[in-house]
């Protein structure tokens, strides 16, 4: 999976969300970081602070978030992210709260499909495609209020939304849908999605991933989660994910299915 740091615009001409951070920023996220959030039993997450539940599939497990943004960085860089200033702000305006990963022997043991979500039909494409096992991951992240723009500060909704574009626009990630949003519970939830083969190591991924972004405000805080998978089955597996926001009812993130519904080795919620 390749992370996105920092926020781009979207192709509707909507005001540029990258974060830059002034030096209250920087504080105000140095002050977060003393407290880690980590999952207290497989599958399930909470944040005090938040009071935000949420639980995910227990075959996945957790990842050091800031560790697998270097990486990404990398895969994408191909250099280290600690001499790229983008980077080194995007650190400074974004507070992971939980990356998870579904690792390959507790997925399915089939080939990766997306079939009925992407379709290329491009010599180069059948060339150069190459079977791969079923891969998984969820991003949850804070970004920084005030590392907006001071127009998508004052505008909430196209804060939201920028911030969902910005993690389906990557370099060979083609849109999927026009943004859009619905309800969850009391929640106005923003959502966009991408799919195609993103850029590793400089160069096009042999296989496609389906990715799929939401951003809420919650308590003056501005969160996204992030889906990536290789495999139509599974992405629709994971984005039924649940999320409770404070004493509310519990709720799918994504409820309806991408895609074919798929076949495969379910995965499994906590209780």
């Amino acid at each position: 999976m390749i992370l996105v740091c920092g926020l781009v615009p979207s192709a509707s001409g909507q005001q540029e969300a990258k974060p830059k951070a002034p030096a209250s920023a920087s504080k105000t996220a140095a002050r977060r970081k003393v407290k880690p959030v980590t999952a207290a039993k497989p599958g399930e997450f909470y944040d005090k602070e938040l009071n935000l539940h949420f639980h995910y599939p227990i075959e996945m497990r957790t990842l050091d978030a800031n560790a697998e943004k270097e990486r990404g960085h990398q895969d994408v860089s191909s250099v280290s992210g600690a001499n790229d200033p983008e980077q080194v702000e995007a650190k400074r305006c974004e507070r992971p709260l939980l990356e998870a990963e579904l690792p390959e022997d507790r997925g399915p043991q089939r080939v990766a499909n997306l079939d009925g979500v992407w379709t290329d039909e491009s010599k180069e494409y059948k060339e150069s495609r190459k079977p791969e096992p079923v891969s998984a991951k969820i991003l949850m992240i804070e970004i920084v209020r005030v590392c907006l723009p001071a127009e998508l500060q004052k505008n909430e909704n196209d804060a939201l939304g920028s911030i969902a574009m910005s993690f389906v626009s990557q370099p060979g990630i083609k849109r999927m849908l026009e943004p859009l949003w619905y309800e969850l519970g009391n929640q106005k939830i923003h959502v966009n999605s991408g799919a195609g083969r993103p850029i590793v190591n400089g160069n096009l991924a042999s296989a496609p991933v389906l990715i799929m972004s939401m951003t809420t405000q919650w308590r003056g805080h501005l969160l996204a989660w992030v889906f990536t998978s290789n495999d139509i089955q599974i992405f629709n597996e994971i984005t039924k994910s649940l999320v409770q926001f404070g004493d509310g009812e519990w709720g799918q993130m994504f409820a309806a299915n991408v895609g074919p519904k798929g076949s495969g080795t379910r995965l499994t919620r906590p209780k």
